[in-house]
């Protein structure tokens, strides 16, 4: 899936993993663990059906969907 910063536009891969740390976030070597607060300052912009139902499940209601958000076939969702 990708997500983009809504503080700067800063476009980011990130993960849905099937136990803790739930959402793994991606910049270019380095990855962080996003907590479910943080979601606040996180637009979704291109997901799975899965992914999506995945964050749902994982009290992620707070990573809302971009206006430009697409909905994307598993393995089209490339890194951005």
């Amino acid at each position: 899936m990708t997500i983009r910063c809504v503080l700067d536009g800063l476009l980011l891969y990130a993960t849905l993993r099937p136990e803790p740390p739930r959402v793994v976030v991606f910049d270019g070597d380095e990855s962080f663990i996003l907590e479910a607060v943080e979601a606040l300052y996180y637009e979704l912009v291109a997901a799975t059906r899965e992914e999506l139902l995945g964050l749902e499940r994982a009290y992620f209601r707070l990573l809302r969907r971009a206006a430009d958000f697409r909905s994307v076939e598993n393995g089209d969702a490339a890194p951005a």
